[in-house]
């Protein structure tokens, strides 16, 4: 492996580690990713002469100032997030370093910019793609330095005096980086080694430092997914196709989960609803206005009464960052719990909302997302009717609420349809029937471009999305008289079998129904036929290999980005309980051993033949161990793990015996100093052997990189020199 190209690897995968954490949080737009992985490829083939081209240097330093600039006034002037206006300022800096590789000062620049990069990361970041960059990091990063170091080291002892024609010194630099002697497999497994501390020490910090939170520091934007149905208005005439977006939003862990779950299963969740119909978009009526803020004791909140772990079941759901936020609630919810976040060691807690229609909305996130268990009361009284202390009057007229526009044919069908129910309930459940018999379920949007798309539904194409279903009893309800409102949420979820938990994708997203009886409050009902509610799914090892990514990135968010301060003093009690029951064992058994009086105590502290043969076994591998480190270190300091020819241990040979001679007369050559480093010194000083010491060490140059072989006649030869040198100096 040459020198030169095993270094540039390590520092250019350091770089596009950076890169990509830094890239991972969604911050940078298509097209600026493109331009930066075409800069890294472009810069890879910079080499030679360009490198120190004036007008080559002269175009990146424009090219920076002019970026700058450019970064500034779209900021400031434009109105772009200044976060993204760094992040992308930050990738053309270090494209313009990768392609300005001149010396071992500028591969270091690459390095520390990366490794800023990944602290970066830290804050924008911390999904699984950072975790993915981190450990490459911790492999990577000893490469770099170490090699790093060598070429400094390299270029400061021979590239200086080279270039200041010092007599002695005729070392070709360029020669010494192609050299394949340099870099073994040797010092890339010994520098490799230093990734076990490195991962030792950052998982003591880890555990042990408290997480201070996210504080100033919480400053990403944008990062939410956006599902659409969820915000203010639903419209008749969009996002039908959303149903094929396998995008994750939230992974479900039911409580009455078995080995073996259905691979995929209906819960319903509800998010959000709408009680006001326009003819082509349902809204809210002021949902904001009349928001009130849950109760909450410790890190419980009441929606319809208090939690109560003896008779209710926990649902436990993690969502994604969305916008809007909005909690999806499994039906029957009474209440929910989630754990506080901790920022500069204080806890700070969730504040959930919930309109008049039974929208529950989060905030102070921080664009993280959200982790909480919902509580659903066990068999019958999952059923809990809502009732409402509104006045009849004004209740009904806000949910039998109709455009003036609506066509009398809808009635003419709703009354024909609702003939024989009498009660809210009967005429619901024959809506529901009418239209689960006599339409079929689409994602084309054959009515959305109709003047009036509901009465093109139910009366021409028959065919059309979840919310036109939802819609048409809705309001064909309405019409009759029945308070209903249009809800939307997710029903459905695939089965992770490597997390153990249902994913709910985009496509999941569904609309239904709730009607108001004033015997039993709301009740859900759903038209859309069966087979259309059951969202995308994959198949294959695509869909397998997306679900095993899925799992560890639910561990990384559950370990990881998800361990707080509680958790630290969760782990700090669990230990020190099981530290008390171990000294409590140890109590007893001194006890024991005491009671047992002398002839137990003898056979108590005997020590078996066993334990001999375990301590020595012990022995041999910590021996075997030590060897085996002393043979890498040394492949290490020898320039890698293969046998050296010849004329290499030739080479080291005379090396030794320089280092001898000169001893002998007072000069001792330190291990910082090579060679011909220190021939050269000696040279300034005038000493008498510094001419015979600058062609030896020419010399030993020549034959340590392979350009003129030494053979053992010369070798002795010049050592036979070296010690008549070195004679009268003794002998005086």
């Amino acid at each position: 492996m040459r020198f030169a190209q095993v270094h540039k690897f390590a520092v250019y995968t350091l770089a596009v580690l950076g890169l990509v954490a830094l890239g991972a949080g969604g911050e940078l737009p298509p097209v600026s990713v493109l331009l930066v992985v075409v800069g890294v490829a472009a810069s890879w083939f910079a080499e030679g002469a360009i490198l120190h081209d004036e007008r080559y240097v002269r175009a990146w330093n424009v090219t920076l100032v002019l970026g700058l600039a450019a970064q500034l006034a779209r900021a400031f002037l434009f109105g772009t997030d200044f976060l993204l206006a760094i992040v992308e300022f930050a990738a053309l800096f270090q494209v313009s370093l990768l392609s300005n590789r001149r010396s071992a000062m500028n591969y270091q620049y690459v390095t520390v910019l990366s490794l800023l990069f990944l602290i970066a990361a830290t804050v924008l970041g911390g999904g699984l793609s950072y975790a993915v960059c981190f450990v490459g990091f911790v492999i990577a990063t000893p490469w770099a330095m170490t090699l790093g170091h060598l070429r400094r080291e390299i270029e400061g002892n021979y590239l200086a005096d080279a270039r200041a024609g010092r007599a002695g010194v005729p070392i070709d630099v360029a020669r010494i980086l192609r050299s394949r002697r340099v870099v073994g497999a040797g010092l890339l497994a010994g520098s490799s080694l230093l990734a076990v501390p490195i991962f030792l020490l950052t998982a003591v910090i880890f555990v042990l430092f408290p997480r201070i939170g996210l504080g100033m520091l919480t400053f990403r934007r944008g990062g939410e997914n956006v599902v659409a149905g969820f915000g203010t208005t639903v419209d008749l005439s969009g996002h039908g196709t959303i149903r094929n977006d396998p995008t994750i939003v939230l992974r479900v862990e039911p409580p009455d989960l078995t080995e073996d779950p259905p691979p995929v299963r209906s819960f319903r969740l509800r998010g959000a609803s709408f009680d006001t119909y326009n003819g082509r978009a349902w809204s809210r009526r002021s949902a904001n206005n009349h928001a009130r803020r849950l109760d909450r004791e410790g890190d419980r909140y009441t929606f319809t009464r208090a939690p109560d772990p003896a008779h209710d079941q926990p649902y436990r759901v993690v969502l994604d960052p969305l916008e809007p936020p909005v909690l999806f609630v499994p039906e029957g919810a009474v209440g929910f719990t989630i754990p506080a976040r901790f920022e500069s060691g204080f806890p700070r807690y969730t504040d959930l909302n919930a309109d008049r229609d039974d929208g529950i909305r989060y905030a102070g996130n921080e664009g993280v997302g959200l982790i909480y268990t919902a509580w659903v009361p066990r068999g019958a009284d999952a059923t809990l009717p809502r009732r409402y202390d509104e006045r009849a009057e004004r209740f009904t007229r806000r949910y039998t609420q109709l455009p003036s526009a609506l066509s009398p044919e809808v009635r003419a069908l709703a009354e024909r349809v609702t003939a024989r129910a009498s009660t809210p309930l009967e005429k619901a459940r024959a809506v529901e029937r009418f239209l689960l018999s006599g339409y079929r379920y689409t994602l084309r949007l054959e009515s959305g471009t109709a003047e009036r798309p509901l009465e093109d539904f139910l009366f021409r194409s028959k065919a059309g999305h979840c919310e036109y279903f939802s819609t048409a009893m809705a309001v064909m309800l309405r019409t009759v008289g029945v308070p209903t409102r249009n809800v939307t949420g997710f029903l459905g979820g695939a089965w992770n079998r490597y997390g153990r938990f249902y994913a709910v994708h985009q496509g999941d997203a569904h609309s239904w129904v709730e009607v108001y009886d004033p015997s039993v409050g709301w009740a859900t009902f759903d038209p859309t036929p069966p087979a259309a509610i059951v969202g995308l799914r994959r198949r294959g090892l695509l869909a397998e290999a997306d679900a095993l990514v899925e799992a560890m990135r639910m561990r990384w968010r559950h370990y990881v980005v998800g361990f707080d301060l509680s958790t630290q003093a969760q782990m700090a009690r669990r230990a020190w309980r099981a530290f008390e029951r171990y000294r409590g064992r140890n109590n007893r058994l001194s006890s024991a051993i005491q009671q047992r009086g002398e002839r137990a105590t003898e056979n108590a502290t005997r020590v078996p033949w066993k334990r001999y043969v375990g301590l020595a076994l012990a022995v041999v591998v910590f021996a075997a161990l030590l060897s085996q480190l002393r043979a890498i270190a040394r492949a290490v300091s020898e320039g890698g793990a293969r046998p050296r020819s010849p004329s290499v241990r030739a080479a080291h040979e005379l090396a030794r015996a320089l280092d001898q001679s000169l001893a002998a007369m007072g000069h001792h050559r330190p291990s910082s100093r090579s060679p011909s480093a220190f021939a050269a010194d000696l040279v300034k000083r005038g000493a008498p052997i510094a001419a015979l010491a600058a062609r030896v060490a020419a010399r030993y140059n020549e034959a340590r990189w392979g350009e003129r072989p030494l053979d053992e006649a010369e070798l002795e030869s010049l050592k036979r020199e070296l010690r008549e040198a070195a004679q009268p100096e003794a002998a005086g």
